[in-house]
């Protein structure tokens, strides 16, 4: 990718920013002394962001940082009592806006919908006494099920404000997926609707999985949005006859909040544990400090609340008191720019989005774009996998007008956040970070635990626990150490490949597990697809390594055409690479498919390819977005 500056911050976005204030808060001239400052007191810094966004708290905690067991055991806040409701509610009611328009809504069918902070405030008081009517207790772990919808909301604070853990499950999930979470996590309840759309389709969600909860012997209530009857049943409508009036429970600060599941296809699902404090912490520093959220601003963010950025986005917008956006179904049906029109309809300000819908959206006839105003918006934020250079660009210049900073940031489930991010305060170039998250200690490094040299491949790592790490992974505290810190022994291992350029600019190349090694060369598959990507000729590709005894490992791509099939030449392709990259790299095999493996927000599952292209199991298929694109896949192993 270009390795020019592409954007400088005005004087007058750095000047208001957030990050400025911050600045000034913490009595520091700028970044660079905040980056050290954090690094050597990770402590000092999160204490500062707590303080910063008058995050509450109903006992103030004695001491902001106790890592006297070792890193992967830091606990935060110390003695100090809270819960998420206190801080994303229950703090702004006496303020103006809690009147106004908390959450619009808009059914994949056009049906629009929406509710206050006053009355939705009212609605998890009465979901939240109904959940204590029928038992649930302090500590009990409850499922949601469920898709876009403002009852999917309700349910979430609800079940935070009664001191119950939110079970997220993705509503694309088939029922053994689901089940088999429900049993790990020792679900005792679970929120779910009859009925929903996708594309047209209309699924039946209950349907999917009601003949299979009784394989978990934890649950004891279904909380049913729709009208069928059942013993374990409780209707949605069921909640207007209970009092709106709740107290939220007072809990340690550390206390779980959340499990989110990993959206990995192979092997046991790993349950990620978010605490209380944890999220809404790294949510006011990561996107309200760094990526300038502000309470004026209107969120829209389509990801499905069973994944991290679900409640990432249900965090972000509440505890500043702004205004959000969710909509069932996806980003380009019934319209194929749906997404745009909805920016422009309610005017939405700061909006996350994946390099996939962009790589979707940009083989689009730009003459549909011609009527529509996205002037509204001033920050978009990216993540979920690496960028290549043509799709950023068409973000940046053609939707962005070369306005609109591009806020890449890199992280994940385990960290309920980013690691990496963009700064305000520094250029931005095409698909970079320009600045590591402050308080998160990263470094890159080799498998022996020596740091690389600029623009060398590396693991990359954290030195130190951050607020916002998982607790350990639920109910499995050797595999956490395992798979985390035993790695590279005393570092968080995160699984991805990072670089690092001359200037400070970092970047992604995959995850580390699909690194491809062709005879001692090391190459992320970003590298491989991305000069596929530039041919203009394809909609996706895939890049992957499978064991060879002579070289280490073949590289197969596995393309999507924007043609049909037979008009493109494996040998045009291999061409690119050979120019680009070398013949080191030249691919042994090139697949045309119909479309490729993905999870629900979009991320191709390269180890799902790679398992067909040998002939291993996949894994649980249940899964993904599209289970039908592994058949195909199948018929190309070597």
């Amino acid at each position: 990718m270009s390795n020019e500056i592409v954007w400088s911050p005005p004087e007058e976005i750095v000047k208001n920013s957030k990050l400025t204030k911050f600045l000034k808060f913490c009595k520091l001239s700028d970044y660079d002394e905040l980056e050290k400052k954090s690094y050597a007191d990770p402590g000092w810094l999160w204490d500062n962001v707590i303080k910063f966004s008058d995050l509450k708290f109903y006992q103030s905690y004695e001491k902001i940082m106790d890592d006297s067991k070792g890193a992967p055991w830091t606990k935060w806040c110390v003695g100090g009592k809270t819960n998420i409701v206190l801080n994303c509610i229950d703090r702004h009611k006496e303020k103006k806006f809690f009147s106004e328009t908390f959450i619009f809504a808009e059914k994949e069918d056009g049906t629009k919908s929406s509710i206050t902070y006053e009355e939705f405030n009212k609605q998890i008081s009465k979901v939240g006494n109904a959940l204590k009517i029928n038992g649930f207790q302090k500590g009990d772990v409850i499922a949601l099920y469920m898709p876009q919808f403002i009852e999917t909301y309700i349910a979430y604070f609800a079940i935070l404000k009664i001191g119950c853990i939110v079970l997220p499950l993705f509503s694309g999930y088939g029922s053994n997926a689901v089940v088999e979470r429900l049993n790990i996590a020792n679900a005792k309840g679970i929120f779910t609707v009859e009925k929903t759309f996708r594309k047209g389709k209309e699924i039946k969600m209950f349907d999917l999985i009601k003949n299979d909860l009784d394989q978990v012997n934890s649950l004891k209530k279904v909380f049913l949005l729709g009208d069928e009857k059942g013993k374990k049943i409780f209707n949605w409508e069921n909640f207007k006859n209970v009092s709106d009036k709740l107290k939220t429970e007072e809990m340690e600060a550390e206390d779980p909040a959340i499990i989110h599941f990993t959206s990995g296809t192979t092997g046991k699902p790993k349950g990620c544990v978010y605490t209380h404090i944890g999220l809404v912490t790294k949510m006011s520093f990561d996107e309200g400090v760094l990526a300038d959220f502000k309470q004026s601003d209107v969120h829209l963010c389509m990801a499905d609340m069973g994944w991290m950025v679900g409640s990432k986005s249900a965090t972000i917008a509440s505890s500043h008191g702004a205004k959000m956006l969710i909509a069932e179904g996806v980003p380009d049906f019934p319209d194929e720019i749906r997404f745009w029109k909805l920016i422009e309809k309610y005017k939405v300000s700061w909006t996350e989005l994946s390099p996939a819908l962009i790589r979707a959206q940009m083989i689009k006839d730009k003459n549909l774009f011609k009527d529509i105003d996205l002037s509204s918006l001033r920050i978009i934020c990216t993540g979920g996998e690496p960028w290549t250079e043509k799709p950023w660009k068409w973000l940046f210049e053609f939707i962005g007008k070369s306005k609109v900073p591009i806020m890449n940031s890199a992280g994940g489930t385990e960290v309920s956040g980013s690691i990496l991010h963009c700064c305000l305060h520094r250029p931005f170039k095409v698909g970079s970070f320009n600045a590591p998250i402050p308080g998160m200690s990263p470094g890159i490094i080799t498998n022996d635990g020596k740091d690389v040299e600029v623009n060398q491949m590396g693991e990359l790592i954290m030195k130190k626990s951050s607020i916002g790490l998982t607790k350990s992974l639920w109910g499995d505290d050797d595999r956490y150490i395992n798979n985390y810190w035993m790695v590279i022994k005393n570092f968080w291992v995160h699984g991805d490949l990072a670089s690092r350029d001359k200037d400070g600019h970092w970047y992604l190349h995959g995850r580390s597990d699909d690194t491809i090694k062709v005879s001692g060369k090391r190459i992320g598959p970003s590298e491989l697809e991305s000069v596929v990507v530039k041919s203009g000729k394809v909609k996706e590709v895939a890049a992957v390594g499978i064991p060879d005894e002579s070289k280490g490992s073949k590289i197969i791509l596995s393309i999507v055409p924007l043609a049909e099939k037979d008009e493109l030449k494996v040998d045009f392709f291999a061409d690119l690479i050979i120019k680009d990259l070398g013949k080191s790299f030249k691919p042994d095999k090139i697949i045309f498919v119909k479309d490729l493996p993905k999870t629900r927000n979009m991320k191709i599952m390269r180890r799902v390819i790679k398992s067909c292209l040998t002939n291993e199991d996949p894994g649980d298929v249940s899964t993904l977005l599209n289970p039908e694109s592994v058949e195909e896949i199948k018929q190309h192993a070597i």
